[in-house]
């Protein structure tokens, strides 16, 4: 069937027309207006562990769900750490911002960080659909125990479309062929954690299992203080 906008264009033409429409650079869901590469200040308070290292932007993440018929979205900026004391890639930390919009408008932030990952697991899928939507994780060293419960009671997993962005324009957005898109179901647990003086901060640990190769990822870190 023809096109009626390609109606008296030369076949040049309309290839051009094209190509124009496929180099056209992507905008996504960017809440600090950062750019790959961009540095991101990590203040000592999110963990002694980070004391020493420059992180920048390596990619960002953006994800959208569905409930219903309204959409959700947040962003990861995926940070990489350099260690400025040895400057040795084996010593490079890789970590995720996490920006979740709220209800005042503003955003929710974690800081995270890769605990574990493996292949698909039947049993492990059992742990994250049980119904009591409790995770539990315990310390080998001194077998202390951290149980965290599903953030809002919500049981079911969530459905996530993911689009990776690896580079950006000075605009801010992606440029065509950078980008590529992942499916995943995702769960999400919180607790309250002890900081003194009486006072508590939210950690989080949030399981993806990619939707494709049923690869499981548990990212676990806190609130993110600047």
């Amino acid at each position: 069937m023809s096109d009626p906008k390609n109606n008296g264009k030369t076949l040049w033409e309309m290839l051009t027309h094209r190509g124009q429409e496929a180099m056209v650079a992507v905008a996504f869901r960017n809440p600090l207006d950062l750019r790959i590469g961009s540095s991101v200040l990590v203040s000592h308070v999110n963990g002694p562990e980070f004391e020493g290292y420059d992180f920048s932007v390596k990619e960002a993440r953006e994800y959208v769900r569905r409930i219903g018929t309204q959409e959700f979205g947040f962003t990861d900026y995926v940070l990489k750490g350099t260690n400025t004391k040895t400057f040795d890639a084996a010593d490079e930390v890789i970590t995720r911002l996490r920006l979740v919009p709220n209800a005042q408008g503003t955003n929710d932030s974690a800081f995270l960080r890769l605990y574990d990952e493996f292949a698909f697991s039947e049993d492990f899928l059992a742990v994250v659909k049980d119904t009591t939507g409790v995770f539990e994780i315990s310390d080998d060293k001194t077998d202390e125990k951290e149980i965290y419960n599903r953030i809002n009671d919500v049981r079911d997993a969530y459905e996530a479309n993911v689009l990776i962005i690896t580079a950006t324009t000075e605009e801010g957005k992606a440029p065509a062929g950078t980008t590529k898109a992942a499916k995943l179901e995702y769960w999400d647990y919180w607790r309250d954690r002890e900081i003194g003086g009486g006072k508590t901060a939210k950690q989080f640990i949030f399981v993806e299992m990619d939707s494709d190769t049923g690869w499981f990822q548990i990212w676990r870190g806190s609130e993110f203080f600047l």
